[in-house]
């Protein structure tokens, strides 16, 4: 039986469906959360493991593995196509939402390959081995030289790999249980996404370590970052295959999919043949073949379109929210991660906020916030909570966009087309004295640097040098947007030279700073080695960052990650490396210049600072993932219980696989925005999307005051067909509840 409730006047009774929804915590790949009940229940799969399958236990092993294979792929695959691959950060984000729109579309054909053609179990078996290939391909083409071909194929093959494990999987677990087994398979989704949010969590966290914390050829060791999901995705085919024998398999059921989409395409097609017919009927469904598609099956695709159109304005949520491991992580990269007693972290590390906040505002919202807001009478139908959800997550981008600002406006204006930029360094033990040919008079300590001056771009730019040496005047070339370093320096002692060096004038990225060393003549001929005060051991070439004689005048700058430093250096290959006798420390976003010199009582180092370190706390993005999780839980556990319990019990796949679409339909909204190159400023980018999503806010909400619910009743548990009619009746006010259910895939 189904009844109708208006959004105006009725409510969803949502628990009577509850069996159906599986608790649609969250939709897979963002957040699939398990909720506040649901902890308790986790346990119980242990205290009940008698009664459970033993070969649900190689189905959890597998997701776990798996979603730790997924999740520490894509935390650090951002700044692996900016930071390693050299993309920019517009092409950086379409490639990453490219691939993201990827995994959300190919579940369709992973449910149509498993439920009309070759059964659950083969299709996570062969999509699983592909999967692994393509982990396998990231990690042995993450070595150097960086090529973009090979990290490609492997995002396609993760891509249609866990596309084909998304709609499969939980359900293939559900096939397992008896009919008489209900609770145990109710407790078996709670573990389920335990087993998701587990894995998900600790590979966020691991992965940027290994990246960032381990060196390889000399760099960050991406290679590693990818090789462990790799890992990981090849033991979870191992634990599903080794549980092949105690699976129950369940043949192909049919292409419901395939088949609402031909029913559809039947009716437009009969609607337009019959278009100047004076034979109207009650819906252009109707029209559809009626040897093919009975009366029943045509009632419930026209129920299902009325869900799907509550999913038009969707994607642009979508859209926004991820965007929490793109745009917000390279937001990141620009931010000082030194939070003082909880340690420095990483930019791709902030991700992992998102999943620990679910996990901890699901039961705050379970327990406390929906049963205030159902005794006050707010937000207490579905669609309500759904907008509530898009409105704080228009929000969240208006405070990135307020954080973006800030960080432009600590960034070094860029040179306009015909200025240039200069830096004067003195290495020598005496002040010295520069004027230049355009009346410009700089005094500078010894072992200190001027300010950075802008001038303007010449040829024969005139440079009359005054110290404790003799005079020198020099004329330099500066051309325009090109920024200098002016290093005055003594060989002999006796004369003074000037020597030209490229300046950096921006804040690194990955969390780290860049350092250079100039050796004005305490160390000649000597190799260098900077080394991380924390080390134990034997120095060696390895130790810590190499500068051998021939990088020791100002060039290359080296990437340093933020901490205390010591300085050793070794006069040939078999003597003993010497430490000097004080460190220095290196701060995080900043580009250093290491100046080692002579005086009367030793070697002196002086730490010059050319770019300060990032001044704006990481700490800063918190407010804006707390308010975007927040909307997230509102909008997503919300929406995708609503769209299930709405929806005939026949179409449930049907909803999964549209609710999955909406989120590969917005990263192809983000590709757009970011291959338009439309904002100059990511600021005006932010605010864009916040525009956007208060529009599509406003559609969804009018779209809602129009809305009629519809109420199935009976307590199906999700796989058995439907046997009523669906007819459409008023009812009475139902109040609304919630399902502790994980969803079912």
């Amino acid at each position: 039986m189904m009844t109708v409730m208006s959004e105006s006047e009725d409510d969803l009774n949502a628990e009577e469906d509850s069996s159906l929804i599986q608790g649609a915590n969250s939709r897979e790949g963002n957040n699939d959360k398990i909720s506040g009940k649901a902890w308790g229940r986790v346990k119980n799969i242990v205290t009940r493991s008698q009664k459970y399958p033993k070969s649900v236990f190689f189905i959890l092993g597998t997701e776990f593995c798996e979603r730790f294979s997924y999740y520490g792929m894509r935390a650090v695959l951002i700044l692996y196509l900016t930071n390693w691959l050299g993309f920019s950060e517009d092409v950086g984000t379409a490639i990453f939402h490219s691939f993201v729109m990827l995994c959300y579309f190919s579940p369709i054909i992973g449910a149509i390959l498993a439920d009309g053609y070759i059964g659950r179990y083969k299709t996570i078996l062969y999509v699983s081995l592909l999967y692994a290939v393509g982990n396998l391909v990231m990690a042995i083409t993450a070595v150097p030289p960086p090529e973009w071909y090979g990290p490609a194929l492997g995002l396609i093959l993760i891509g249609l790999g866990t596309g084909g494990i998304k709609p499969n999987v939980s359900s293939f677990g559900a096939d397992q249980f008896r009919a008489d087994q209900e609770k145990e398979r109710y407790t078996f989704f709670s573990a389920f996404y335990f087993a998701i949010n587990l894995g998900s969590m600790l590979s966020i966290i691991l992965t940027p370590i290994l990246r960032a914390d381990v060196k390889c050829y000399g760099n960050e060791c991406y290679p590693l970052a990818f090789g462990i999901p790799a890992a990981l995705m090849v033991i979870a085919t191992i634990i599903f295959v080794a549980g092949g024998s105690l699976y129950k398999k369940m043949p192909p059921s049919g292409n419901l999919i395939g088949r609402v989409f031909k029913c559809i395409w039947s009716g437009l097609c009969g609607k337009l043949k019959n278009c100047r017919s004076s034979d109207t009927k009650e819906h252009w469904l109707y029209y559809a073949d009626s040897s093919k598609f009975e009366p029943e099956f045509i009632k419930e695709v026209q129920i299902l379109l009325k869900v799907l159109f509550m999913f038009v304005p969707t994607p642009i949520f979508w859209a926004l929210s991820d965007q929490q491991g793109s745009r917000w992580t390279l937001q990141a990269e620009k931010l000082n991660g030194d939070l003082g007693a909880l340690g420095t972290v990483k930019p791709d590390q902030m991700s992992a906020i998102n999943p620990l906040m679910i996990l901890v505002l699901i039961p705050i919202f379970e327990k406390f916030i929906y049963p205030w807001c159902e005794r006050c009478k707010c937000l207490h139908r579905p669609l309500q909570r759904m907008s509530a959800g898009m409105i704080l997550t228009v929000i969240s981008f208006i405070m990135a966009g307020v954080l973006q600002m800030k960080i432009e406006d600590s960034l070094e204006p860029p040179l306009k087309e015909m200025e240039s930029g200069i830096s004067f360094y003195n290495t020598v033990h005496c002040e010295i004295t520069i004027k230049t040919g355009d009346g410009l008079n700089f005094k500078i300590a010894p072992y200190q640097k001027s300010i950075y001056t802008v001038i303007t771009a010449q040829e024969n730019y005139v440079l009359n040098v005054t110290s404790c040496f003799p005079p020198l005047s020099k004329k330099v070339t500066l051309k325009p947007l090109e920024v200098n370093r002016m290093f005055v320096w003594s060989k002999d002692g006796k004369d003074v030279m000037l020597i030209k060096r490229q300046d950096l004038r921006s804040h690194p990225l990955e969390g780290k700073s860049k350092l250079s060393i100039f050796n004005g003549g305490a160390l000649q001929n000597m190799q260098i080695v900077v080394v991380y005060n924390s080390h134990k051991g034997t120095i060696s070439n390895q130790s810590g960052i190499l500068f051998p004689s021939s990088e020791q005048k100002g060039e290359p700058f080296h990437p340093i990650y933020p901490g205390q430093y010591n300085l050793y250096w070794q006069e040939s290959r078999d003597q003993n490396w010497t430490k000097h006798n004080s460190s220095f420390s290196i701060g995080q976003g900043a580009v250093y210049n290491l100046v080692i010199a002579r005086n009367g009582t030793g070697t002196v180092l002086s730490l010059l600072t050319s770019v300060e370190v990032n001044t704006i706390s990481m700490a800063w993005l918190i407010p804006q993932y707390f308010v975007v999780t927040v909307g997230e839980v509102l909008f997503s556990i919300t929406g995708l219980a609503f769209a299930y319990s709405q929806a005939p019990i026949t179409m449930k796949s049907v909803v999964q696989a549209a609710w999955l679409m909406t989120s590969a339909v917005g990263s192809l909204v983000v590709v757009v925005v970011a291959q338009s190159h439309f904002f100059t400023s990511q600021v005006l980018e932010f605010m864009f999307f916040a525009v956007l999503l208060t529009v599509a806010t406003i559609m969804f909400i009018a779209m809602s005051c129009c809305y009629t619910y519809y109420y199935t009743s009976g307590h199906g548990n999700g796989f058995d067909d439907i046997e009523e009619l669906i007819i459409e009746e008023k009812n009475e006010d139902i109040p609304l509840k919630h399902s502790n259910h994980p969803k079912h895939k």
